[in-house]
């Protein structure tokens, strides 16, 4: 009799990608892929880090716009021609960190992936836990979530560059702290 969690994994993993790119972001294409190879996991959704401006509709998170994304670095013009749109809510500059979602087989599985995630992210937990899954959620912590924009003003020209700035420069942690924990699921998982 074919392993429920092998199923469960052959089944999830030939599904459509449902993020709203379509597909896996290039910065994390090699940890998924080594995540996914391993016997006793696989990844039920992963982001390499990215920045957006959102803008909030209302206070409702479900009711907020997606105005810019970006998995990469970025410039200040790209920031600045978004602003120049006319826009009448509430702008949000977040810079996001990597994060990973992996079902794991086992207690023990689990337990051997969040030793190995520690080692480069403070932020690593076990989100759910039941008799039928388990998953693991690995977030890096370098990240900037602040208000720009709303109907009343707009950040100036400084702030905006030192947003960029510092992003930037989370940005290029976050990249460090991926390959060096891919370098580890490859020797350790």
């Amino acid at each position: 009799m074919l392993d429920y969690f092998v199923k469960e994994k052959s089944d999830f993993l030939r599904k459509k990608d449902k993020s709203r790119k379509g597909h896996i972001d290039k910065d994390a294409v090699k940890i998924v892929n080594e995540i996914n190879s391993r016997n006793d996991y696989y990844t039920t959704s992963s982001c390499s880090g990215r920045i957006v401006l959102l803008e909030k509709l209302s206070r409702k998170k479900n009711e907020s716009r997606w105005i810019f994304i970006k998995h990469d670095k970025l410039n200040f013009n790209e920031i600045v021609e978004v602003l120049d749109s006319k826009l009448r809510n509430e702008v949000w500059f977040k810079q996001e960190p990597l994060i990973l979602h992996v079902r794991c087989k086992s207690l023990d599985a689990a337990r051997r992936l969040l030793d190995i995630s520690r080692k480069i992210f403070k932020r690593a937990g076990i989100i759910s836990l039941s008799d039928k899954k388990i998953i693991v959620e690995i977030i890096g912590s370098e990240r900037i979530d602040t208000i720009i924009a709303n109907k009343n003003f707009v950040a100036d020209e400084d702030n905006i560059k030192n947003l960029v700035k510092y992003s930037n420069e989370n940005f290029e942690e976050n990249r460090k702290k991926s390959e060096r924990f891919l370098k580890i699921v490859r020797s350790s998982l």
